[in-house]
């Protein structure tokens, strides 16, 4: 009787029915994870020879091939919500990689800007909003752009060294005003636990690392109801939130994560309104949509003509003509008031001024507004001409398999992950998505992402380019990625979806995306990064 007891209490474990039961089973395989990947790592060394630091085990590894293998985990444990519920594996996916990643940077700035950014942190982690640095702090925020720490002893010394100057003063003050508020409320994650870090007494790189990792956590959540929020579309959704660029972003200090994730999440509520066009669309949706686009345009308000996308969402869909009328009108407040947060200090505050430095010095703000409206045709030719190869597929490398200073991963990865993208665009549809795939929303998500990127486009001329330039200098591809859902989920048709029904092949479609993706990033991670390690 006790032997059958047991075993219905395995089989019913191993069946993963109840959320109990998965948690308990993913926590048992992670253990299980864990020994294997002790074991891989120490044959890898046994067979290619001690690391510099002189052992037969590398840290980074060992978390590489537990991050691997855990996915497989993952997927079987969520094996019968795959179809469903997808987004409890995408869940588990995105937490590991960026989690991982976040934590296998260590004390490096390997991405774009890091110093401006984790000034910011530490700036808000200050009730005072004014600091005076720490030897360490202001190593991070003056010294070095990027460093090739790539020998696990280089990589330890700097740490070391790190953590002993941040005992001493270094003397330089920085400080913010609470009217930036609205604009840095992407930093404030991170700043919380620097804040908490700095109250304990805990070492300078471990408060580094779980700042960082704060924003690994939000990204992962935020677009995870995100992805709940949809009927379909799903795995177009997490394609886009995988996309190995959008996983470094969100692994590193930067606004971006911010932007991308409630770009994705605001598009989702968006788009579920769409799917459901007999459904009465409540007072609390509306705030959390257009409440969404406000906080997540924060750090980059010149996405704000995306807001007007919440037009497109048919008068049935209220319970009044009223609430209607008010909810275009606060659509069309919102968009104003975000592109108003970024305008107003533009125009009427600090003014156009000699640009961003960091251009060189042949950047001069005044004299570029100057040469454009001298010159309204080459401006606009030299516009057309950037935004042409800016939407190539050969710049969709820059947004897809881009990882800063460490460069780019190999081509194949970048080739099936747009592959994937374009694919999941055309096929993962339902029949929800009548009402979602017009004409109209077609032509006005192109029109809106057009209109965006050729605001980021003239804004770099004038900011970071040189005087009357041919092209444009710092507009980079990764700008792309908030646009990239909110324009591609509408261009397909529901005719074209695939598979046509639910069922074992759906289960299949989703297993195929949800397990590959995660893949394109790791392999490409391995490439520039973990296995220069040793």
């Amino acid at each position: 009787m006790k032997e059958s007891a047991r075993n219905k209490a395995i089989h019913r474990l191993l069946s993963c029915g109840t959320a109990r039961d998965k948690a308990l089973m993913l926590g048992l395989l992670s253990l299980a994870v864990l020994g294997a990947a002790v074991a891989v790592d120490f044959l890898c060394h046994l067979f290619l020879g001690p690391t510099s630091l002189g052992s037969l085990h590398n840290t980074y590894w060992i978390g590489f091939f537990f991050v691997c293998v855990f996915i497989f985990s993952a997927i079987f444990v969520y094996r019968h919500d795959i179809q469903a519920k997808p987004e409890n594996l995408f869940l588990a996916i995105v937490l590991s990689i960026t989690c991982f990643s976040s934590l296998a940077y260590g004390v490096n700035k390997p991405s774009w800007d890091v110093d401006v950014h984790f000034s910011q942190v530490i700036i808000w982690s200050n009730p005072s909003l004014k600091v005076e640095l720490s030897a360490a702090e202001a190593r991070m925020v003056y010294g070095w752009t990027w460093e090739s720490h790539f020998s696990l002893v280089e990589n330890q010394a700097n740490t070391n060294r790190i953590n002993a100057e941040a005992s001493s003063i270094d003397g330089r003050v920085i400080e913010g005003s609470f009217s930036e508020l609205y604009q840095n409320i992407a930093y404030l994650p991170g700043s919380i636990v620097y804040a908490l870090g700095s109250a304990l007494s805990l070492p300078f790189s471990v408060k580094y690392l779980l700042s960082r990792l704060a924003f690994a956590l939000v990204y992962s959540f935020i677009t995870f109801f995100g992805m709940k929020k949809l009927r379909s579309g799903k795995m177009l959704y997490a394609v886009i939130a995988l996309l190995p660029t959008a996983i470094f972003l969100a692994s590193n200090y930067n606004y971006d994560y911010w932007v991308n994730a409630f770009a994705l999440f605001a598009t989702a509520c968006l788009i579920r309104e769409l799917q459901t066009p007999d459904e009465v669309m409540s007072l609390k949706r509306m705030l959390l949509l257009l409440g969404a686009f406000v906080i997540g345009l924060s750090a980059k308000a010149i996405y704000f003509p995306i807001v007007l996308l919440c037009l497109l969402i048919p008068k049935r869909k209220f319970s009044s003509k009223k609430a209607s009328r008010l909810f275009r009108a606060g659509t069309v407040v919102t968009a104003l008031l975000i592109a108003a947060s970024f305008a107003i200090p533009y125009f009427f505050v600090t003014g156009p001024g000699i640009g961003d430095i960091r251009g060189g010095d042949e950047v001069n703000s005044t004299e570029q507004i100057a040469f454009i409206l001298s010159n309204p045709g080459e401006f606009t030719r030299i516009l057309m001409a950037f935004l042409a190869e800016y939407y190539s597929f050969s710049g969709s490398r820059g947004y897809i398999a881009f990882y800063a200073y460490l460069g780019y991963s190999s081509w194949p990865l970048w080739v099936v992950a747009f592959g994937l993208m374009l694919f999941t665009a055309l096929t993962d549809k339902g029949p929800a998505d009548k009402a979602v795939c017009t004409w109209k929303s077609r032509t006005v998500g192109i029109v809106l992402n057009f209109i965006t990127m050729a605001m980021i486009a003239a804004a770099f001329y004038v900011a970071f380019t040189a005087v009357g330039s041919e092209t444009v200098a710092g507009c980079q591809p990764r700008y792309l990625i908030p646009v990239l859902f909110c324009t591609l989920v509408f261009l397909s048709s529901p005719r074209l979806a695939w598979p046509r029904k639910a069922g074992k092949h759906k289960t299949w479609y989703h297993a195929v995306v949800l397990g590959a993706m995660p893949f394109i990033y790791l392999i490409g991670y391995w490439q520039v990064y973990i296995s220069l390690l040793v």
